[in-house]
């Protein structure tokens, strides 16, 4: 498995425990300039199991939402990387364009 580097560190929050307006701007600003986007995505258990079976997901961790994050991460690495080499492929194509 390649290295996964994180996207973000935790927020600070308000004492109602939600993240205060300021701190979501400037995160926000900070994604813009790194030029990436936060997501949320439903993971059912096949996939869960998918991402373990892969190596990307220890099992004692199937219920961590932030190793399932780091999980995730690390599948989106792999395929960019692969998009680097010129090596991934869908559907029997390649993703540069050529067959």
């Amino acid at each position: 498995m390649k290295t996964v580097y994180p996207i973000g560190c935790c927020m600070t929050t308000t004492p109602s425990g939600a993240p205060s307006s300021t701190e979501r701007s400037r995160r926000h600003r900070q994604r813009r300039r790194r030029g990436t986007r936060c997501v949320t995505v439903a993971v059912n258990e096949l996939e869960l199991s998918a991402l373990i079976f892969k190596g990307y997901l220890p099992e004692e961790d199937r219920n961590d939402a932030e190793a399932i994050k780091a999980a995730i991460e690390g599948v989106i690495s792999d395929i960019a990387f692969d998009l680097q080499q010129g090596t991934s492929t869908r559907s029997g194509s390649s993703l540069r364009g050529g067959s």
